[in-house]
Parts: structure tokens; C-alpha cells; sequence
């Protein structure tokens, strides 16, 4: 309850969230996201796996959540052939920012580890044919402990758009699963009505998998691609327990998927250090799926 609303806000000690629902698209508008993109499922680089939440950048400076770590791995995408072969989104993931906003209310960059700040990182992409992505979360903070967007959304896609960002990943810690059908939709219209295209990847259903369906069909109107299941971690257990888990095919989720709308099965660990050369074959072959 309570997204950048006021009404929201004032109303949601005594509203039930279904009737939120309700009042969040009339407030916004009933469309469900229409932004043009990911057509075919987008490819690009997540930093999370490798790198998780590494602020050492003393001791690993090419190895900490900084703009050198997103400058090389570009460098190295366009290189290598990535870019030419279709994985041009960078993406940014948890701990990038301060933890505190400013006196605006607005996210802010790490000055140390992000001293050029964000803008200039989206340039830096974008004059080699690469998009950057970045990070935030539905609840009050990200899972990090970060500052989140709950109350700050529309405030947040207009920061995101300003700085250039082609891409959002919004998690859902320091939440409930009850604001999220309300929650992430708003998100995604906010977004839109920054007039940038922006992708729009929510883990909406990777909180509620577990403990029931999520309403795919919702968030198919809501998200370009989504969060189905659990973290995946660098080792064949955990990839062998996703491929079982999309194999249930548990409520239908195959049909729901196209252009526009994909399931997201977590990041491909290819090239990390858990999998043996037949299974990262295994799971790239299988991600392709």
C-alpha cells in the first residue's frame, strides 16, 4: 500500500489492498505496459553473481561495484563480439548508492566509487552501442539495505530517465507480497510517463512462486520480463533445481511469455566457477529454451 500516491498513502491504514488494486490504475491509467521493447528476450551483463555486493575497491578495484567495473565489462562485451551478437544491456545491480537520499529525496551515486556519476556511465554505454541498466526495489530498502523506492517511485523513474537509463531491475525486499499487484504495475506506469523506454524486469512472482501462483497474466500487462523463481547460485544444483522448477511449468507460465513479456529464469553462470564445461553448455542450451 502507499506508492507515490497521496491518496494511496492516506488511505492505505483502512483500505484492503484488492480495492488499492483498484484505485492505483484509476489513478494511473488501466493500460497495461506499452513500451515497445524487449521483443525478444533481452540479453546483456548483471553484475550480481560475480561481484554480489563488493564495496572493497581499495583492495579489488576491479573487482567492486564502481564505474570501472561497468567501464571494463562494456569494453570487453563490445571486444569480445557480445554487443555484435545481441547482449547489450549493462547492467548495474545492488549497492550502488548512497545509503541515505539527499535533501530532495533523490537517489544519489556512491561520489567514490561512482565519481563521474551515473549520466556519464549511460553516456560512456551508449557511444559504444550498449544500454545501462540499473537497480532498485519496491520496499523501503533493497535487499542490500540501499534506499528503495517505495514512496519514491515516480520520483525515481523521473531520476532514471534523466540520468539516460535504459533498464530497471526492481526487486521486492523490506515488502509484502500484498502491495506487489498494486506496487509494480504503478512502477512500470511511472516509467512510461517519463517518456524514455525503459525496460521494466520486476521479481514480483519470485517472492509468491513458493507459497502460491502468481497472477502471470497481471504481471505479463505489468513487466517486460519477470523474476519466476528462486536466487540462482554458481553451482549445478541450483541450476538443475530451476530447470525442474520451469519443467512443472506451474500455472500455465509458458503460455503467458512473447514478445514484450518474458519469464526470467535468473542469470546464465557461464564463464563463473561452479559448472563444468558440459553443464554451463547445458544451461546455456536450456536458457535458450
Amino acid at each position: 500500500a502507499g506508492f507515490c500516491c497521496k491518496i494511496c498513502v492516506n488511505l492505505n491504514k483502512i483500505m484492503s489492498a484488492s480495492v488499492l488494486v483498484v484505485l492505483a490504475l484509476a489513478v494511473l491509467g488501466a493500460h497495461a505496459l506499452d513500451n515497445g521493447l524487449a521483443r525478444t528476450p533481452p540479453m546483456g551483463w548483471l553484475s550480481w553473481q560475480r561481484y554480489r555486493c563488493n564495496l572493497d575497491c581499495k583492495n579489488q578495484p576491479d573487482e567492486c561495484i564502481s564505474e570501472n567495473l561497468y567501464k571494463a565489462m562494456a569494453d570487453k562485451m563490445v571486444s569480445d563480439g557480445y554487443r555484435d551478437a545481441g547482449y547489450v544491456y549493462v547492467n548495474i545491480d545492488d549497492c550502488w548508492p548512497l545509503k541515505d537520499r539527499d535533501s530532495n529525496g533523490s537517489l544519489v551515486a556512491d561520489p567514490d566509487r561512482f565519481p563521474s556519476g551515473i549520466p556519464a556511465l549511460a553516456d560512456y554505454m551508449h557511444s559504444r552501442g550498449l544500454k545501462l541498466g540499473i537497480y532498485s526495489d519496491m520496499g523501503t530498502k533493497t535487499c542490500g539495505g540501499y534506499p528503495g523506492s517505495k514512496f519514491y517511485m515516480e520520483q525515481d523513474a523521473n531520476t532514471f530517465a534523466k540520468w539516460g537509463i535504459d533498464s530497471l531491475k526492481l526487486d521486492g525486499c523490506y515488502s509484502t507480497t500484498d502491495d506487489f499487484a498494486a506496487g509494480y504495475p504503478i512502477m512500470g506506469q511511472y516509467m512510461n510517463r517519463t517518456g524514455r523506454p525503459m525496460l521494466y524486469s520486476c521479481s514480483w512472482p519470485a517472492y509468491e512462486s513458493q507459497k502460491e501462483t502468481p497472477p502471470y497474466q497481471m504481471i505479463a500487462k505489468s513487466c517486460n520480463l519477470w523474476r519466476n523463481y528462486d536466487d540462482i547460485s554458481d553451482s549445478w544444483a541450483s541450476v538443475s533445481n530451476i530447470m525442474d522448477w520451469f519443467g512443472k511449468d506451474q500455472g500455465n507460465l509458458s503460455d503467458i511469455a512473447g514478445p514484450g513479456a518474458w519469464n526470467d529464469p535468473d542469470m546464465i553462470i557461464v564463464g563463473d566457477f561452479g559448472l563444468s564445461y558440459e553443464e554451463e553448455r547445458t544451461q546455456m542450451a536450456s536458457w535458450a529454451i
